[in-house]
């Protein structure tokens, strides 16, 4: 069997690292740099990523279980829950991510908090399933959520899901994945160097085990054979593959002449909203010095995270890289005046929770309309099948197809998935 996929962000990667270490023929073609979305940039020194390279849960991913099965070599570096806040009523408070930071937090109240704490519990257990036809919103109303719990967990949505409109996650997808995440001892874990250094040990395995990675190659026709497929590029360039893996969004695929089967199954997805988020990332010299790592704000819905607290490695000397990250309503995107409003509201967090960060600023990145996941979960939306029923081999990976979890796990899950139903 040979395998032919077509994108190398984290889905094509981890599907090509998985079938090359087995032993399987496999070739990747990538139009720009590896990587995808999961990319990083140095910019005088600092290294930005594209957007957060957060894995939530890791002590469950299934990124963990990878970098066993793979010989991946990453460094952890989990997060400071003690050293995350909430902006709440004008002043900062524990997050409640975990039972010290229930105890602590104000953002809600003594018998809220036994209130909160059963929902969790419930989730854990299973007894709230929720339901595909009404979103996390309807179902607060209709099971009538007190007000400061059922706000809370919207904002764990928001935070989790990178999304500005909670309340439209449908209510099992939300259950499903907290029912998970709240057993979890790691909630939130960087990796060392940022995604480059993942994406580094993807393509090393991939190539130690003979596989083949042809960059800033883009591919633009897939025709059916007798034997499987015909892949050519945009230079007539051609290659012949028994199975073929798309790793690119299905609005890249329709851009492609491919057969029609494939045109037909992909053709409803491609017109979903994606998670659009802002992104504004500074490199500042020398560091501030905070008691917090991470300040969520409910009224801004965005966060700042000072990822140089967590990895060294990521500036200069004495340098600091903060990441602030507002959640986009979709529908408002089109509107100057509401990104400049965005960029206004982290600029007034930065100032309030990092004095002076003007005058130290050494280099920065703005990221207005930052695509961190291709399907947004929201009610009419589904993600993507990995496979085409009746047509064993096609295949389909990526965050935008089914799987568990959410954001970057989807593409390591629905990696796995199409190389255990193949291999």
């Amino acid at each position: 069997m040979t395998i032919g996929i077509i994108g190398g962000g984290l889905s094509g990667l981890t599907a090509a690292a998985l079938f090359a270490k087995q032993g399987t023929p496999v070739t990747l073609w990538d139009a720009g740099l590896l990587g995808g979305r999961a990319t990083s940039q140095t910019v005088k020194g600092f290294t930005f990523n594209y957007g957060a390279h957060a894995i939530y849960g890791r002590d469950q991913s299934i990124l963990r279980k990878l970098t066993k099965q793979l010989g991946i070599e990453v460094t952890w570096l989990d997060f400071s829950a003690s050293r995350a806040k909430y902006e709440f009523s004008g002043h900062l408070t524990a997050i409640p991510a975990n039972a010290w930071g229930l105890l602590k937090t104000e953002v809600i109240e003594g018998t809220n908090k036994v209130r909160f704490t059963w929902e969790i519990i419930k989730t854990i257990l299973r007894v709230e399933r929720g339901d595909p036809q009404q979103s996390i919103g309807q179902w607060l109303k209709t099971e009538r959520v007190d007000e400061q719990v059922a706000q809370l967990m919207l904002d764990l949505a928001s935070t989790n899901f990178f999304t500005a409109e909670p309340e439209k996650i449908p209510s099992d997808v939300y259950f499903e994945y907290y029912q998970k995440l709240f057993r979890t001892r790691k909630p939130v874990s960087y990796i060392e160097g940022g995604w480059q250094g993942l994406v580094q040990e993807l393509e090393r395995i991939i190539l130690e085990n003979r596989g083949e990675i042809l960059k800033k190659t883009k591919i633009t026709a897939v025709e059916s054979t007798k034997t499987g497929f015909l892949v050519r590029d945009r230079k007539k360039q051609e290659w012949n593959v028994e199975r073929i893996i798309f790793a690119v969004p299905p609005r890249e695929i329709l851009k492609m002449a491919t057969p029609t089967a494939i045109q037909r199954f992909v053709t409803p997805y491609a017109s979903h909203e994606p998670v659009e988020v802002f992104v504004y990332d500074l490199g500042l010299h020398p560091y501030i010095q905070t008691p917090y790592s991470y300040i969520y704000d409910r009224s801004h819905r965005a966060f700042i995270t000072d990822l140089s607290h967590y990895d060294a490695s990521l500036a200069p000397k004495d340098g600091q890289v903060l990441q602030a990250i507002a959640y986009l309503e979709h529908d408002r995107l089109e509107d100057p005046d509401y990104i400049g409003h965005v960029r206004t509201g982290i600029e007034q967090m930065l100032d309030v929770h990092f004095a002076d960060w003007r005058q130290r600023i050494v280099a920065e990145r703005t990221i207005k309309r930052a695509v961190v996941q291709e399907i947004k979960w929201k009610m009419g939306q589904a993600p993507l099948a990995t496979h085409i029923p009746d047509h064993a081999g096609v295949a389909f990976v990526g965050d935008w197809c089914e799987g568990t979890g959410q954001l970057s796990e989807l593409a390591f899950t629905s990696a796995v998935s199409v190389f255990n139903r193949w291999a």
